[in-house]
């Protein structure tokens, strides 16, 4: 009897751990394939029929596992924007030299961006749709000290006189403003100039290092 019943057990415990698996190997999937059909066809682009497709799950499955479209998408930008958050701040806190800082914060947005290009048009949305919320996801991820830091520094560089005098929020907003605007409209920029998305890809590039010698050369005293 005692055989039989560790085998009951054991089956049983094998079944709960089989659909833990399926579920997670769902979730994944799901997770996977959305990831990979915003970032190519955009979010508006992808109905929630083509990631069940694409998954091989059906629409059942991403509303229970995810509610809707919109969180499914909530959760892929959380994710990319948690990885560009820690990779520029550890560039900030870096003691690099501040020309190499800078280019690394540069390059940092053109990776990531390129990456997950919907970052930008996402965050646009979020200010329409629940700016609120959006403040505090940023303001919980964004810590003051982090300009405080930047400050310090440009103040420093400014009396060695490595730089001209500069603001830490001017700086961040042109950086910022460079980087992620050519994401934010890419696609009507490929529209207009007439170039396939290879393209646009292989300006970008080059434009990355435009932008690189626009902010040193503007920064130099």
């Amino acid at each position: 009897m005692d055989i039989f019943k560790h085998l009951f057990n054991f089956a049983e415990n094998f079944n709960i751990m089989a659909k833990q698996l399926h579920t997670l190997d769902v979730k994944e999937r799901i997770l996977s394939v959305a990831r990979e059909l915003f970032i190519k066809d955009g979010y508006n682009s992808v109905s929630v029929r083509d990631i069940a497709a694409a998954s091989d799950t059906n629409i059942a499955h991403i509303n229970y596992y995810f509610q809707s479209k919109h969180h499914l998408f909530e959760i892929i930008f959380e994710d990319a924007f948690d990885i560009l958050v820690k990779r520029v701040f550890a560039i900030l806190r870096s003691d690099m030299p501040i020309f190499e800082l800078i280019e690394a914060w540069i390059n940092a947005y053109y990776e990531l961006l390129a990456e997950y290009p919907q970052i930008p048009i996402f965050i646009l949305n979020e200010i329409n749709r629940n700016s609120e919320q959006l403040v505090e996801k940023i303001k919980n991820r964004i810590p003051k000290e982090i300009f405080y830091h930047l400050s310090s520094r440009l103040e420093e560089e400014y009396r060695k006189g490595t730089i001209k005098e500069t603001s830490a929020v001017d700086l961040g907003l042109n950086i910022i403003s460079l980087s992620v605007f050519p994401f934010t409209f890419g696609k009507f920029v490929m529209k207009i100039s007439d170039i396939s998305v290879a393209e646009y890809h292989a300006f970008l590039k080059q434009h990355k290092h435009y932008v690189i010698r626009f902010v040193l050369d503007a920064l130099k005293p």
